[in-house]
């Protein structure tokens, strides 16, 4: 504290004999910038007299926090006897300093003053030199307009690039790669100028909607953020994963240097199952009371994921039964199963015997309940239920046809014994 405020009053003194007007001109030449923790900066200043003449002419660097002198008295100069009238004594002067820059030193312009003292005067004058810091850069946030992308589906990339550094960033390059690894074999491919080759290429799964992947932005200062937009779709085909992109970054600092960094970022694609009933088959068509029936009941898979866990329950007055189908991968056809005792209708005795006279085939109709249950690749229950009817036929009695025949048999029998004996008793009375 004690140091700050010694050197605050030298300079209040220094300022106080520095004169309004100075005839001198300097003229900085500096390094376009310095790092924090650089050594023995070399800063050279052209002394030029503008007019008279003045002697014992010495240039001293008042430097700023951050700044030290290299080597001891290394911020001052001596120059000598100036003039502009005199030829023996030259009206302009070259000094050279050597400064160290302090580790701590942050990103800024710092204004170094050159102090000149001569025997008739002192004169001030100042000049800047700028700190810069890292260049860095990051990948804040990428966004998806949907999140699981659905395969199919076209979606929109946000990807949010900061200077998180303390230098300027005079412009950017955000380069996607939404499939590196096909990229990858089609350069190898290329270099190997494989063009007789016949198999097909890797489909891609990130297909881009605008040939275009690259975005580019100027000045993003210090804390400043940037964002890349893409619009993009996935292949119908896609399997449910998380899908690598590759982001390459291409930038060029204040300091004139160009740097190139590769970043991998993530999408989830995620596909959704749709189970749909396909048909519903029986085994006999109208199968007959007090048989068994075989019921199919057939289910397609026309979503985008794989459905797990599939079961089917069939309920109705005939009982409740279960299928278990399991997984059912995309475009897949599966059936569930299922025999059942249809069981005997009772009918009264006349109506029966009716129907069984008339050739009449007695129908009953039970209504049966179809419930699909099943889960989506996050394990969240899905599921539906249809209703159907299942159509029954009773079956012929035979049996009272026979007995019907042996009656007539015996009554043809019993007319044909009768008329015998009347024709043979009217043979006998004659």
């Amino acid at each position: 504290m004690k140091k700050v405020f010694v050197l605050g009053v030298i300079f209040i003194l220094l300022t106080s004999f520095v004169s309004a007007e100075s005839p001198f001109k300097i003229i900085a030449t500096v390094p376009p910038f310095v790092r924090p923790g650089d050594e023995n900066v070399t800063i050279q200043l052209t002394v030029k007299l503008e007019s008279g003449e003045y002697d014992d002419v010495k240039v001293e660097l008042i430097l700023p926090k951050f700044f030290s002198a290299s080597k001891q008295d290394s911020d001052t100069f001596n120059l000598g006897d100036m003039s502009t009238t005199d030829i023996l004594k030259p009206p302009m002067g070259v000094c050279v300093f050597q400064v160290d820059i302090s580790p701590d030193a942050t990103y800024g312009d710092y204004t170094v003053q050159a102090y000149i003292r001569t025997k008739s005067g002192s004169f001030l004058d100042r000049f800047t030199m700028h700190v810069v810091g890292e260049t860095l850069i990051e990948i804040t946030q990428v966004a998806s307009s949907e999140e699981p992308v659905e395969p199919g589906h076209d979606f929109q990339l946000d990807i949010t690039v900061k200077n998180i550094g303390s230098n300027a960033v005079k412009w950017i390059k955000i380069i996607l790669s939404p499939n590196p690894g096909t990229q990858a074999e089609m350069s190898v491919q290329s270099v190997s100028q494989l063009s007789q080759a016949t198999s097909p290429q890797e489909s891609t799964v990130i297909i881009p909607i605008s040939s275009d992947l690259e975005r580019v932005f100027k000045d993003v200062g210090p804390g400043k953020s940037v964002t890349a937009t893409y619009a993009l779709s996935v292949g119908i085909d896609a399997e449910s994963k998380n899908y690598a992109m590759t982001v390459s970054l291409v930038y060029q600092d204040e300091t004139g240097m160009v740097n190139s960094e590769t970043r991998t970022i993530g999408i989830k694609i995620q596909g959704k199952p749709s189970l749909e009933l396909q048909g519903i088959e029986v085994d006999p068509s109208a199968p007959y009371q007090g048989e068994e029936a075989v019921i199919s009941i057939t289910l397609e898979n026309n979503g985008t994921g794989d459905a797990r866990s599939v079961k089917v329950d069939l309920s109705s007055v005939l009982g409740k039964y279960t299928s278990f189908i399991g997984t059912m991968k995309r475009n897949e056809n599966n059936a569930a199963v299922f025999k059942i005792l249809i069981p005997t209708e009772q009918e009264k005795f006349p109506e029966h015997l009716l129907n069984n006279l008339l050739n009449k085939t007695q129908t009953h109709t039970y209504p049966l309940t179809i419930q699909v249950y099943y889960e989506d690749t996050e394990g969240s229950p899905q599921g539906f239920a249809e209703s159907w009817d299942l159509m029954t036929r009773a079956k012929y009695e035979k049996t009272i046809f026979y007995v019907m025949g042996g009656a007539v048999i015996i009554i043809v029998m019993a007319v044909w014994r009768l008329q015998s004996r009347r024709q043979l008793k009217a043979l006998e009375e004659e």
